[in-house]
């Protein structure tokens, strides 16, 4: 059984199938598609469709295989530096293209460096697998535990245009976003409202970013772990320091929506 390659090692996730460049010679980046990440932190999942297009529809049961496979094989022969670090399969098999800690896949231009990048397996007529989104529902979760990544998502309608916070990256933008949310060039579609509607019903926490909600809620509980002695810089970001506290304070992997 294989798991998701990180710092060298593989993790298994449960109730996931998960292929990496041990099991599969296709399974993994060209050279020109990434590059060493320069930063330990990764902050952010970014979430994408191989289409990215709309409207959509959730289409019953799973698909037959083979399209992460098509993917990788595209990212490959693509002139163009473009590739994500992992493809959710139409039959929900999760395939792990490089390491997610150490590697910087050209993704989301420039949200890349501390970011990890999804993409969804979408239909010719722009469906998209329940056994897409019950592993994506799975493999988001537990790529927040393993990075201490808080587990929430933008709260509004997206509005035909990217978060102004991401514009530059969203370096102080901590969590799940889409690849809409970070630039103008992607759309409705990539990927969609219906992962983030059901990462919602799992308990991720909803923040409107471009009124810094996020950044208003992490400064109440920075002071609160402060009064515990943490001594976090009260800036409303939640990044390592302020996970480690999180874990002191007996909330697991640092990530206060998953306990």
């Amino acid at each position: 059984m294989s798991g998701l390659l990180v710092n060298g090692q593989e993790t298994l996730i449960e109730d996931l199938v998960i292929i990496n460049s041990n099991d599969a010679e296709w399974c993994r980046l060209d050279p020109k598609d990434f590059k060493a990440r320069p930063t330990r932190w990764v902050r952010q999942i970014i979430l994408h469709t191989t289409k990215g297009d709309s409207p959509q529809t959730v289409l019953a049961g799973q698909g037959p295989g083979g399209r992460a496979k098509r993917t990788a094989d595209f990212w490959r022969n693509d002139p163009k530096p473009s590739a994500a670090h992992l493809v959710i399969d139409n039959d929900g098999t999760v395939a792990c293209l490089c390491d997610l800690a150490t590697t910087e896949a050209f993704h989301a231009t420039v949200s890349n460096a501390w970011s990890i990048g999804i993409e969804m397996c979408q239909e010719a007529n722009n469906g998209i697998h329940e056994a897409v989104y019950t592993s994506a529902v799975k493999l988001v979760p537990a790529l927040c535990r393993i990075f201490g990544i808080q587990f929430q998502v933008p709260k509004l309608p997206y509005k035909n245009e990217p978060l102004r916070r991401m514009a530059n990256g969203g370096e102080q933008c901590v969590g799940v976003f889409g690849h809409r949310d970070n630039t103008p060039r992607r759309g409705h579609g990539d990927p969609g409202d219906e992962i983030f509607v059901r990462l919602a019903e799992i308990g991720a926490e909803r923040f409107d970013h471009n009124a810094g909600e996020d950044l208003d809620v992490w400064r109440t509980r920075q002071d609160t772990l402060n009064q515990a002695g943490a001594g976090l810089i009260v800036d409303g970001v939640p990044g390592p320091k302020t996970v480690d506290a999180l874990k002191a304070a007996g909330h697991a992997h640092g990530v206060l929506a998953l306990g």
